[in-house]
């Protein structure tokens, strides 16, 4: 049976669903899949992990994340004891998560032992972000060197593409979750959670911070309610932004509009959901966005912004939902009025969305991209 180790940063919980189906058809491949994570967490991330739900070996190194920044958007893992770890273990291959340190040691083990590697990558082009030369450099020597590639969705692969990667050696695996848990227990809590106010119900979910523009999706709101008062707004989410997002909502009078609920756990959602008739996604950027993957498997018509990589692959224009620029505020504010004014077009869009996701963007098919990449190099080699 074949080694494959898949290094990458914290077990997030979001990811075990993924990791667990990966190992399910690397085994039946007769490949066997040890995930090793940097850290246990870091600051940032305010998930519970219940290690129960895990059905994969796994490793965690005797590492931290270390943040330097006030919101935690910014942690370098240093990956310490991974060389020694690849050295014992003698994987016949190897995944790794982006461009890390850890992909800096899995380049040296392979100029010493020739054990060929697979980037997993969601990277996309930013406008108007210059990277500096040596980021650069090292990004064409990584591409260079690695067997195959696993992008997270179509724009994360033209990114590879275009930096070098051969178009036959970059596998989608659309970047995913466990969307079937989303679609069940909405679908479930419909039955029983309703709304008693008359009111279309809108939800944000994500962290409370400048780059996710939700002080923009504020200042559209504020339109909207300038005219209508028969919707709200529940953001769930916290960080560093929230005072002063809470600050502009009751300077404004919109507290009877919108609603902070804090930072809540993955099975919480599905009753926002349930009691939801759209989901607001108008992040500044994001190199995915799983929110939209669980927004739509749970039926809801989604408003996404073009600054993710999965509004590109996710979003239909017109029939699994809208590509809006919130920047723009007043098209934004039509748009929120567009959902509220058109609930039976809404909600045959959000089950357009629904079956998209349970079709196209599933654990099952993501899984693939991932074993398709190892079975080429492995094949290869």
């Amino acid at each position: 049976m074949k080694k494959v180790i898949f290094i990458t940063n914290i077990p997030n919980p979001y990811r075990i669903p993924l990791f667990n189906e990966m190992s399910r058809q690397f085994r039946e491949s007769n490949m066997h899949l040890k995930l090793v994570f940097g850290a246990e967490g870091y600051k940032r991330r305010m998930f519970q992990l219940d290690k129960s739900e895990i059905d994969f070996d796994f490793e965690i190194l005797e590492d931290k994340a270390h943040s330097f920044s006030d919101d935690g958007e910014k942690t370098l893992f240093l990956y310490r004891g991974l060389l020694k770890l690849l050295r014992r273990d003698k994987p016949d291959a190897i995944i790794v998560a982006g461009f890390s340190s850890a992909t800096v040691q899995v380049f040296y083990h392979k100029l010493l032992t020739g054990t060929p590697f697979v980037i997993f990558s969601g990277s996309i082009d930013i406008k108007g972000r210059n990277y500096s030369f040596l980021r650069k450099m090292n990004r064409l020597l990584f591409i260079k060197s690695a067997s195959a590639f696993v992008a997270y969705g179509n724009l994360a692969k033209e990114y590879l593409v275009n930096a070098g990667a051969p178009s036959s050696k970059v596998f989608v695996g659309r970047n995913t979750v466990d969307t079937s848990f989303f679609a069940e227990k909405t679908s479930a809590l419909r039955q029983t959670v309703s709304s008693d106010d008359n009111k279309t119900h809108f939800t944000y979910v994500g962290y409370l911070v400048p780059r996710k523009n939700v002080q923009v999706l504020l200042e559209a709101i504020k339109i909207v309610s300038g005219k209508r008062s028969d919707f709200c707004v529940d953001i769930l989410g916290d960080g560093i932004s929230r005072p002063d997002l809470e600050k502009f909502v009751d300077e404004n009078n919109l507290k009877h509009v919108v609603k902070f609920h804090g930072f809540r756990q993955k099975e919480e959602l599905p009753e926002f959901f349930a009691k939801s008739n759209g989901f607001l996604f108008q992040t500044g950027f994001d190199i995915w966005g799983l929110v939209l993957n669980e927004a739509m498997a749970a039926g809801l018509p989604c408003l996404a912004s073009p600054n993710a990589g999965a509004t590109f692959d996710l979003i239909k224009e017109g029939e699994t939902g809208f590509v809006v620029d919130f920047s723009d505020r007043e098209y934004a504010a039509q748009k929120i009025a567009w959902l509220i004014d058109h609930k039976k077009e809404a909600l045959e869009m959000g089950k357009r969305g629904a079956s998209f996701i349970r079709e196209e963007v599933n654990l099952e098919k993501a899984a693939e991209g991932f074993k398709n990449a190892v079975e080429c190099v492995l094949n290869r080699k």
